[in-house]
């Protein structure tokens, strides 16, 4: 407007509108702004703009149910690019907070800071200088108007590129290179999403393919590009290069500026934290620190506590179904989540600056937030939680100075007993303060320190002569002693050892000390008749130089005894120990120790550095080394050593050391003399097991390591050797079954325990012996337990061998630790998948057993008693040469296939003798689980071979689906026909082999055909590749149609249980789902394409992990998996959980559970009384726990019911129990409202979670299929009596359902009772219904032979509920005749009607009937309800034969028990008379020949009568049945005797 004003021709006042049109048109007035101004404008306002829709389109996702947190990466980071005045700008932002960016162009970073105003227009702040902007989106481009100067950003558009807007394949071009193609005219044909689609040129021009047929595009490539037919239409646009000019450097970071980069990093945006951290805590007070700190970790908790152990998507919905409507509200919480990896190096950076500021006074409110931290799923949060640990273990340390005076006081108080002083529990933790007070001012507390000191270092041994004197003089403190190792005490050839400590002032005055020290020492460290060195000396300063480092003064050390190697070897002497004060540390006076060993010359060990002298042989920490690579880790005990071991050998990269088996060495000793007892060896089990969760936090320890545990319980055990290895086999057991959980987490392979028993073959049987007793899974099992007898050579003390004391007591070895082995390294290959080693399934269910067998005793309150020995025995089935399996041991990894089967024994509760189950198991470590041609013959072989016998099968589903692959060896030699040797881009016409090749190929290799060139040349065009081997292509998938039909077929015929871990693939889903019955792993997803397969299919990341797509929560609730457990060892516990249900075999029935009647005797009554306002119907199943602690028990033995499918068909619930120990199938309906949860498709961004209600006591099409398929499973295979607890309504007939199938389903209930062969009971309990076509499909006369039904007195069945009978059946007009008939008022005004003398009067009386039939209406109601209601009782149930009996709920329970006893010896019997006549007899003429034998009064005095007659008369049953066998016998050779000639009669009877 200035400019305006400032035109001569407004000074001049001649103006009009002709000269505006023209200054417009001219564009002759106008402010300039610097083009680089534009651009970063622009740039602001459109990384603006891409935050804001970006938020909105994800809170849309939000709200349609899509949970997946992946569009949030887009939105911190993006590219940006602006093309101005013919220049183009490529910007790449970054979000750093709200309306906070940072934009980057050629190295430069630019941080802007926005505020959007009222008026949608910004207030921009860009390295510390203000200015405003406002931006709109046109047809033509961006208009800008910055600092009130509008700028026109128009839109560039370069048509002589041609693009794809799709992920795909290119299948062909329409025009050869180089030709003219039209506008608007196809020029390509692409295949997306398995549809065709033609792509047009956008101009007129020349083509030039810039990819080749066959190539696959993504949404954005370039496909072709074009050369204009007319070039103008292509504007010339130049790269910007350089730095923009008009950008201010941005001002020094402040403290303050630090805290909010601190606090926006802890937010989820990406900053420069170490710098500001520095910044920070460089200027900041401890107050302040302490503050900042507080805040972020109270941050970090209150948005991680959040998703602790939580399913993601789980938590992501339930936060948007708390704030509907409040949904940005959340983006800052999940912001956090997708940024945890940034977020918690922050996290342990703040950590760090924590333990050096504020670690010996942490605040109340600090030590909260630290112990949540600290409590953070280790497996996600690792060395976050690991340092909050830390900071807490040595924050819960008393100060120095008080630790110093409270020993000081005790060693005065104790001078008389410093021996018994020396073995207290608490002086462990002081040992280091003993070095301290060696340089006390007290001569008392000097000579009382070092004593002590001596005592305790060496209490593993037998110390025979100890002396302590100090020289006033010198003021040096010394003491000499002899000893003899505790392991070799008895051993006559033990020798005698000395030892020499003294303790100098100053480091610095090493070299003027040592030779005296060493001149003295030699008086004491005297020769011995050995040659090797036995004797040690120690060395102590308790002041250094605080430059000094620990790696400075071993150096010096070592270079200080280079000129005394000799003497210390005259002196025997096989260790130097250098004990130091660090005085760089004044609050803990920490003490270093340096050990210098003989056998190295007198190089310190640095893997025993810090380590008292004699706690290297007692970790027998020699034996690690040899063949491995030891990293120390921190510990909390004091008596134990945590190692990370690599093999030796690894090369110094990381990824060749990362390639290498790592082990976790765990090295600890007890001085307690409770170790070797259950309670000891929990407490030091629980210890153990936190040292190694602790150090798998650590970020060098890989996910597959394997771990190691050794302890030393250094008292001696007063037991004798036999009652040792008994006592060892089952506290073992125990502790490995207790722990198991935890050992498979932790990756515990080793378990190994070194005691001193005592020995019952020595003179008098008081001597000791060493016992090493192990758990190992490096000898085939998982832990599978073993005990050897040590022999120690007298004069190192090592061991020279171990002679095994269980199996062939003949075997002795003597290894050190060894590399891994190939078993070692599948266990490793099968946690990388987040599995268990096929073979350790073995121990897992082993372990269960034993578990199954300890709830059993605790239950029927024999807890003193054991299992039996031996609970699990296994063969091995082994296919041979002719295809056949044979059981065989073996030691597992020998397998050449990945897959493994077993012929199992398990003792169980319920089959104490032993029960046969077939595991089979896919072995993940060959060809990661892969299904070849020999993978499938070898499933068939073992699924038929359970199926055939009968016996349970179990699949461990551990796979990666069907194999794939090529024939390699043709990699290296097929050649290409270009269609263009010099232009490779056109494609080529088909793949070869020269002559050469082929004809060196063996026949059979290929299909090929020759052809010749116009060289001359013969070529063999590849028609088809086949290949010699077998097992890479469709014949695999040959294999999966043969290994499904088997499952299918062994479904039919045994029973058979799929367990899903790891990962599930193609047929390996489809074989789970075939079997039925599915337990899945968390983290063990049933998929049939993995998601970066998908994502690529989509062209964008949509998928984060496997388990979006077949995870828990997509297979729980839609009804493929049955039950989900945490981990592999509670998988193995839900089979055998499972088992315990199911009968020995496919012909048999369950037995009832000895004892049971001591767990929960049959007929007692039932507490729980269901009732008809909506309740938890497992409540009324299996009881439960009230608020004052009683239990009211519901309708199964106590602790029996189990629920499967719960997550599906939630309408109706599920399950398998035991009733006075029977076990039997359970149905029964939910009686309160439910949902249905259809989630979202993340690959399709329209999709939406939909939340569908279900009303109780309704079926509804996932409840019906849901109650057909588990009647399916209860019959075939589990040989379960049902229950079904009867309660509903109807079936639910709305238009969804109706199209949901409804009818099928409901049909599919029919279908499955109709062939149930097992006894079927339906029971409407008190206050349910059953109406309709609910009664239609569970009524008895589908299967009279096996199906009955009872109903409670306060059960009701009919078609319609009393309200909707009433509407047809009992309307108003026949109510208002009830009414008429039985009101006394209404009879009187009925009869005043008819002598009313007038009008007036008749309508009076009629307003006085109309009257009182509206206030006697809402009673009448209720009065044709209970008519209606009356005809539903089950009184009428009985008396139309519709029901056996009528019930009383509280005995019900007694009732169905005998019920069920005599209906299974019964159906036994009659099944058997049916066979007998060969199928001749019915069941019903075979119940009419059982009547005939039964006493009538017998039949009709209960089940508990008849069955006990029945058990009582099996002679007489027997003789029954053989009488049947006879006549049909008779008949049947009558019959085929009358078919024959009279000739041929008189042959056979010849013959007879």
């Amino acid at each position: 407007l200035i400019k305006l004003l400032e035109t001569k021709e407004f000074k001049d006042n001649t103006i009009d509108t002709s000269w505006l049109d023209g200054i417009i048109r001219e564009k002759s007035v106008s402010v300039l702004v610097d083009p680089q101004t534009v651009a970063l404008s622009a740039a602001i306002y459109k990384a603006h703009s891409q935050v804001i829709s970006q938020t909105n389109d994800f809170i849309e996702s939000l709200n349609k149910g899509q949970t997946s947190l992946q569009s949030l990466a887009s939105m911190l980071s993006f590219p940006v690019e602006i093309t101005y005045d013919n220049v183009k700008y490529s910007f790449v932002a970054k979000l750093l907070g709200p309306q906070y960016f940072l934009l980057k162009i050629n190295g430069q970073s630019i941080p802007v800071r926005i505020r959007e105003q009222p008026d949608k227009s910004l207030l921009c702040n860009v390295a510390g200088e203000n200015f405003q902007l406002f931006g709109q989106d046109e047809a033509l481009g961006l208009r800008m108007k910055i600092n009130g100067a509008t700028v026109m950003i128009p839109t560039v558009y370069n048509p002589s590129e041609l693009r794809s807007d799709v992920t795909g394949k290119i299948v062909r071009f329409l025009q050869q290179d180089r030709d003219f193609v039209e506008k608007d005219e196809p020029y390509v044909e692409v295949e997306a999403m398995k549809m065709i689609m033609a792509f047009k040129a956008t101009e007129s021009g020349s083509i030039r393919h810039t990819l080749s047929p066959g190539s696959i595009i993504s949404a954005g490539d370039m496909i072709a590009s074009l050369t204009l037919k007319d070039p103008t239409k292509v504007k010339q646009i130049s790269t910007f290069s350089g730095r923009l000019q008009s950008i201010p450097q941005p001002p020094a970071l402040t403290a303050e500026d630090a805290a909010e980069v601190i606090s926006l990093a802890m937010d989820g945006y990406e900053h420069d934290v170490e710098a500001a951290i520095t910044s920070f805590f460089k200027s900041a007070s401890p107050d302040e620190a302490e503050k900042l700190i507080t805040a972020q970790l109270t941050k970090f908790v209150s948005n991680e506590v959040l998703f602790n152990g939580q399913d993601e998507a789980n938590v992501v919905g339930s936060l948007v179904k708390a704030n509907k409507d409040k949904l940005q509200t959340v983006i800052p919480n999940l912001l956090s989540k997708k940024q945890l990896k940034q977020r918690s190096a922050v996290m342990l950076n703040l950590l760090r600056q924590l333990e050096f500021l504020l670690a010996e006074k942490l605040s109340d409110e600090l030590k909260v937030q630290l112990n949540q931290v600290a409590a953070l799923e280790p497996s996600v949060y690792g060395a976050v939680s690991l340092k909050a640990k830390q900071l807490l273990d040595s924050a819960s340390i008393p100060a120095f100075p008080v630790r110093l005076e409270s020993l000081r006081t005790e060693l005065l108080k104790s001078s008389r007993d410093l021996n018994a002083l020396s073995l207290q529990p608490g002086i462990a933790v002081s040992v280091d303060l003993l070095v301290v007070l060696m340089s006390d001012t007290a001569e008392t507390s000097r000579k009382a320190a070092m004593e002590v000191y001596i005592r305790r270092v060496y209490r593993a041994h037998v110390i025979r002569h100890l002396d302590i004197e100090e020289n006033t003089a010198t003021g040096e403190l010394s003491a000499h002693w002899s000893f003899t190792l505790r392991d070799t005490a008895d051993l006559e050839t033990t020798p005698l050892r000395h030892g020499y400590m003294s303790i100098f002032s100053d480091f610095t005055e090493l070299s003027t000390y040592l030779p005296g020290i060493i001149s003295k020492a030699s008086k004491y460290l005297v020769d011995t008749k050995y040659k090797e060195p036995v004797n040690v000396l120690h060395i102590g300063f308790s002041k250094q130089s605080k430059d000094l480092t620990e790696n400075d003064l071993s150096v010096r050390l070592q270079n200080a005894l280079v000129g005394y190697k000799r003497q210390l070897a005259d002196m025997r002497c096989r260790m130097v120990n250098f004990l130091s004060i660090d005085p760089s540390d004044q609050r803990t006076k920490k003490v270093g120790y340096f050990n210098f060993y003989s056998e190295t010359g007198f190089a310190e060990d640095p893997i025993s550095r810090n380590m008292r002298p004699t706690m290297p042989l007692l970790l027998e920490l020699n034996r690690l080394t040899k063949n491995h690579d030891l990293i120390k880790l921190p510990t909390v005990g004091r008596n134990a050593q945590l190692y990370l071991g690599v093999e030796k050998g690894a090369g110094s990269d990381k990824k060749s050391r990362d390639s290498m088996q790592q082990v976790l060495f765990l090295r600890s000793i007890s001085l307690s003399f409770d170790s070797a007892h259950s309670d000891g060896a929990e407490r030091i089990m629980l210890m153990a097991l936190d040292e190694i969760e602790r150090a798998m936090l650590d970020p060098r320890v890989t996910d597959t390591a394997s771990t190691r545990m050794f302890l030393n319980i250094i008292p001696d055990i007063d037991m004798d050797l036999t009652k040792c290895l008994e006592q060892f086999q089952k506290i073992m057991a125990s502790m490995i079954s207790k722990f198991a959980t935890r050992l498979l987490k932790l990756r515990v392979d080793e378990i190994e325990v070194k005691i001193r028993v005592r020995d019952s073959t020595a003179e008098g049987g008081n001597g000791f012996i060493p016992v090493r007793l192990i758990a190992s899974s490096f000898t085939g099992g998982w832990l599978t337990r073993e005990a050897y007898r040590e022999y120690l050579d007298p004069v190192t003390g090592q061991t020279l061998q171990y002679c095994t004391l269980m199996g062939d007591t003949n075997t002795c070895v003597l290894d050190p630790y060894p590399t891994s082995n190939v078993l070692q390294k599948k266990r490793a290959t099968a946690r990388k998948v987040g599995s268990t080693y096929a073979a350790d399934f073995l121990g897992l269910v082993e372990v269960a057993v034993i578990n199954s067998w300890q709830k059993y005793l605790e239950a029927i309150g024999s807890s003193s008693s054991s299992p039996p020995s031996s609970v699990l025995l296994f063969d091995e089935l082994v296919q041979g040469k002719n295809g056949e399996l044979t059981r065989m041991k073996r030691f597992p990894g020998q397998n050449r296939i990945g897959m493994l089967a077993w012929h199992t024994t398990l003792k169980t509760p319920q089959y104490p003798a032993g029960r046969d189950v077939v595991f089979i198991a896919n072995d993940v470590t060959v060809q990661s689980g892969s299904f070849g041609v020999q993978e499938d013959e070898f499933f068939f072989k073992a699924s038929e071979y359970a199926r055939v016998r009968g016996l349970p099968r179990v699949f461990i589903s551990c796979n990666s689906g069907a194999r794939i692959g090529l024939v390699d060896e043709l990699k290296p030699k097929f050649k290409v026909a270009w269609k263009d040797e010099a232009n490779p881009s056109l494609g080529f016409d088909y793949l070869y082999l020269s002559e050469e090749d082929y004809l060196a190929m063996p026949a059979g290799t290929v299909d090929a055909t020759a052809t010749y060139t116009a060289s001359g040349e013969t070529r063999y065009l590849l028609d088809a590749i086949i290949g010699l081997g077998n097992g890479i292509g469709v014949e695999n998938l040959r294999g999966s149609g043969l290994i499904a039909g088997e499952t299918s077929r062994a479904y039919d015929e045994t029973f058979t249980l799929s367990y899903v871990t790891g990962r599930s693939v193609g047929i390996g889903a489809y074989l789970n789902r075939l079997g039925q019955r599915v337990i899945q792993m968390q983290q063990g997803p049933m998929i049939l394409t993995g998601f970066s397969a998908l994502n690529k299919l989509l062209g964008k990341e949509v998928y984060t992990s496997q388990d979006q797509l077949g995870g828990p929560q997509i297979m729980y609730p839609n009804g493929v998996t049955h039950e989900v457990v945490p981990d592999d060892r509670e998988g193995m516990q839900s089979v055998v959980d499972w088992l315990s249900y199911t009968p020995k075999d496919f012909l048999s029935t369950s037995p009832p559970l000895l004892h049971s009647e001591l767990m929960d005797p049959p007929e007692r009554p039932i507490d729980f009384l269901p009732s008809k306002t909506p309740y938890d119907p497992r409540h009324m199943l299996a009881g439960l726990s009230q608020p004052d602690g009683t239990f009211m028990s519901g309708f199964f033995d106590k602790g029996s019911f189990k629920e499967y499918l719960g997550g599906w068909g939630k309408s109706v619930v599920t399950g398998r129990a035991r009733l006075g120990g029977i076990n039997v199938g359970v149905i029964a309906v939910e009686t309160r409202l439910v949902e249905q949860r259809i989630p979202a498709d993340p690959g399709n961004p329209e999709s939406r979670e939909a939340i569908q209600p279900q009303a109780g006591q309704v079926w509804y099409p996932d409840s019906a299929y849901k109650t057909a398929q588990v009647i399916q499973d209860f019959n075939r295979g589990e040989n379960l009596p049902l229950i079904i607890f009867a309660n509903w309504r109807g079936f639910s007939g709305g238009t969804r359902d109706m199209y949901g199938e409804i009818l099928k389903y409901g049909a599919m209930i029919v279908d499955s009772l109709r062939t149930y062969r097992h006894p079927v009971f339906v029971y409407i309990p008190p206050g349910g219904e059953l109406r309709g076509g609910a009664w239609v499909v569970i009524d008895p006369t589908i299967n009279p032979v096996k199906m009955e039904m009872f109903a409670d007195k306060e059960a009701r069945g009919g078609i319609l509920e009393p309200p909707g009978i009433c509407e047809v059946k009992f309307r108003q007009p026949e109510q208002l005749l009830a009414m008429h008939r039985l009101d006394p008022q209404l009879q009187e005004l009925d009869e005043s009607v008819a002598t009313a003398f007038s009008d007036t009067e008749r309508n009076r009386i009629a307003a006085d009937i109309k009257g009182r039939e509206k206030a006697l209406s809402p009673l009448y109601m209720q009065i044709a309800h209970e008519f209606a209601d009356l005809h539903d009782r089950a009184g009428r149930m009985k008396a139309k034969g519709c029901i056996s009996e009528v019930l009383q709920w509280r005995s019900a329970r007694g009732f169905f028990y005998w019920r069920i006893l005599r209906r299974q010896k019964e159906d036994a019997l009659l099944d058997q008379l049916v066979a007998a006549s060969g199928h001749t007899l019915s069941h019903q003429q075979a119940a009419d020949k059982l009547a005939e034998l039964v006493p009538a009064a017998t039949r009709s005095a209960g089940d508990k009568v008849l069955l006990g007659w029945l058990e009582a008369h099996q002679p007489d049953l027997d003789a029954l049945v053989s009488q049947v066998t006879t006549a049909a016998t008779a008949t049947k050779a009558t019959n085929l005797m009358k078919s024959l000639s009279e000739e041929e009669r008189r042959q056979v009877l010849g013959a007879l």
